[in-house]
């Protein structure tokens, strides 16, 4: 993966973590370790924090390449469940996610579930 896709990939997770209104240290926590990991420059997280609740989630899922789409989906679905719960809101934007990257709705409901667990 470029580091497009590992952009795209934070700024989605990011969020994911703030759709519910909420910010717990464990969420704070996954994404932190997600842009270490992915070796962004203080810029580069700067940018991922920056995320406004209002963001098309369909047009940042459009930022990541076919190559990071799996790893997208996957991000997307820990991030969402890191603080033991997934409220309506986060399943919608899974839901979201996988049409934006080609999946069906039961696709998406199923390759949620497979991810996740829940």
């Amino acid at each position: 993966m470029d580091i497009q896709d590992k952009m795209g990939i934070c700024k989605l997770v990011a969020h994911a973590i703030l759709v519910d209104g909420q910010l717990t240290d464990s969420e704070r926590e996954l994404l932190d370790k997600l842009m270490e990991r992915y070796d962004l420059d203080e810029a580069q997280k700067k940018e991922v924090r920056n995320r406004n609740i209002d963001e098309d989630p369909l047009a940042l899922a459009g930022e990541v390449s076919a190559a990071g789409q799996e790893e997208l989906l996957k991000e997307v679905a820990n991030a969402i469940c890191v603080d033991g719960e997934a409220i309506g809101a986060e399943k919608n934007l899974i839901s979201c996610v996988a049409r934006a990257l080609g999946l069906g709705e039961d696709e998406a409901q199923a390759t949620f579930l497979l991810l996740t667990k829940v």
